[in-house]
């Protein structure tokens, strides 16, 4: 692919085309949080919680392999996605944020994952034309706050199930914007 001679519209296109608007992310998210909702039937507290802080390593990898199942390319050579790729990295950042977190406080550890993972998706809604984005960054740190700090008890209870079916729930929008872009480019090319 010649992305040297693409306008930015191209770039958009192929990037929404090639990585499917990222969904596979939002995959292994769900799968992260379902996760971790059933390991608190089974753990409870600071041991817990080190299970959030190190399974948050296994997000990307998973995401990896879930879009190579789905022949989705997640690790596009698009300087969009390699863009993506960028802001998606940022997380590493937040990895010192959540050690302390897990030291100090260790039951603010699924509100403050939550938030700020949820929090680097904001650029994703202009690199993709996506309101789903704008919806889910908002809802993710409204409910993560909410059930993780308002309501702190439900914290390692009820707040991983709640973001796993806003997780699932950006899957399926993602797929609808992505097929109704589709079905909206193959208009304009007839």
């Amino acid at each position: 692919m010649d992305y040297k001679n693409m306008t930015l519209e191209e770039l958009k296109k192929d990037l929404i085309i090639d990585a499917q608007k990222g969904h596979p992310f939002f995959l292994a998210g769900a799968i992260y949080w379902l996760a971790m909702g059933v390991l608190g039937f089974f753990l409870e507290g600071q041991q817990l919680a080190l299970f959030y802080l190190v399974g948050t390593g296994s997000i990307f990898p998973l995401a990896i392999l879930l879009g190579n199942m789905q022949k989705v390319n997640i690790l596009s050579k698009n300087p969009l996605g390699v863009l993506g790729g960028i802001i998606g990295g940022i997380q590493a950042f937040y990895i010192p944020i959540w050690i302390v977190i897990y030291m100090k406080e260790y039951q603010l550890l699924p509100m403050a994952i939550g938030v700020l993972a949820g929090s680097h998706f904001f650029p994703y809604l202009w690199i993709y034309k996506s309101r789903a984005y704008l919806f889910f960054t908002v809802a993710l740190a409204l409910v993560s706050f909410i059930f993780g700090y308002i309501i702190i008890d439900q914290a390692f209870l009820l707040l991983p199930f709640l973001l796993t079916a806003l997780y699932l729930l950006m899957v399926a929008a993602l797929k609808m914007e992505t097929k109704a872009f589709y079905d909206n480019t193959s208009i304009n090319m007839q």
